[in-house]
């Protein structure tokens, strides 16, 4: 048995923190010890807390000497096996003190996002001398890192978030909702680079083809005050419902007929893009970060260009006049789901890995 502490610095909900609770849960089943120290304020501080999962509080101030000597204490007192760091005030305090802590802990640094990471001399020490591997979400994050960074490859493992493939089955799952019509969503938090208004200025095009096509927003987050105003500023208030925060997602995929993910940077493999084609659902998305590993264009769903509204429209509206192209896409998206972005696939994973780095030591 392990001992894995993950440490979190955000104190938002989005992927990222999902990621780390599915995983904490998945390997805490496989009959390891799984520990977070997070912000007490967080939101993955009170979800962990109603998981079950032990939770430290800790605040990662890096010119805070308290905060290195609190890591220092829970890595030496807790008999930490494995450091697994996500955000970047986490990562530099957390690292720092398993290295003064003189323990024989192994450091991942995880990379959530696909942002370029800068050249500079501390990106190279956070990333490519204190972590003993690095696990991305996405190839095409790794790729990056090897070739714009220069970081070592061999250390650098990609490991996309794996789905629940019981949770996310459209043979059980039913509607939340019906609309009566064609329903065309997306999911995710209400983030700029998330690309809600692309999602928006592609429904006058749409509705010109559907008229009784309807259009839905779930997630809450900083964007949704300007959302708000921009379906206001289109007169689209009749045709666009804001679901807020969900967390029957699969019941909402199960009542679309459509998902678009319009998101322009930062992105992994997306888990909401995941989640949709493991119910079946075609997804128009743009051809941001990793996005691509899991959108086959023409054969799992459409790829359109970053920002683009009017490509959005066109695809939409060309899966609502092909029944046929719908199921096929659905289907060889769960298809590839399955084969390859399992919660099983994603656990093996990490537990390989936890392993092979606990045993060089």
């Amino acid at each position: 048995m392990l001992t894995i502490l993950h440490t979190e610095s955000s104190t938002g909900w989005g992927g990222q923190e999902i990621r780390i609770l599915q995983e904490s849960s998945g390997i805490s089943r496989r009959g390891h010890r799984v520990i977070i120290a997070a912000q007490e304020e967080s939101n993955i501080f009170r979800r962990a807390k109603e998981r079950g999962i032990e939770v430290f509080p800790v605040h990662f101030e890096k010119k805070n000497p308290l905060s290195f000597l609190r890591m220092i204490s829970i890595i030496k007192r807790e008999g930490v096996d494995i450091l697994n760091t996500h955000s970047s005030s986490d990562s530099w305090v957390a690292s720092i003190a398993a290295r003064l802590s003189r323990s024989p802990v192994r450091i991942i640094r995880t990379r959530h996002l696909s942002t370029p990471i800068g050249r500079s001399v501390l990106s190279r020490i956070i990333y490519n001398v204190l972590p003993d591997a690095i696990i991305t979400t996405g190839e095409q994050i790794r790729q990056a890192m090897i070739s714009y960074n220069n970081f070592d490859g061999s250390r650098i493992f990609s490991i996309p978030t794996g789905i629940d493939l019981e949770r996310f089955n459209p043979e059980r799952v039913r509607p939340v909702f019906r609309s009566g019509g064609f329903s065309i969503g997306m999911i995710g938090v209400l983030r700029s680079w998330k690309g809600h208004r692309f999602f928006i200025e592609a429904i006058s095009e749409i509705v010109k083809q559907i008229p009784d096509a309807g259009f839905y927003i779930v997630g809450d987050g900083p964007q949704e005050k300007n959302i708000k105003n921009l379906i206001h500023e289109y007169s689209f208030q009749d045709k666009v419902s804001m679901l807020g925060h969900r967390e029957d997602i699969p019941e909402i995929l199960a009542s679309l007929d459509v998902v678009v993910h319009p998101s322009y940077a930062n992105e992994g493999v997306p888990q909401s893009v995941l989640q949709a084609l493991a119910m079946e659902r075609p997804v128009v998305a743009s051809d941001a970060g990793s996005t691509r590993e899991v959108i086959i264009n023409g054969k799992t769903g459409f790829l359109v260009e970053v920002k683009n509204p009017g490509q959005i429209a066109e695809r939409v509206i060309e899966l609502y006049k092909n029944q046929e192209l719908m199921v096929s896409f659905g289907r060889e998206g769960r298809r590839l789901v399955m084969e390859k972005y399992s919660m099983e696939a994603m656990l093996d994973k990490i537990e390989s890995l936890y392993e092979r780095l606990v045993s060089s030591h």
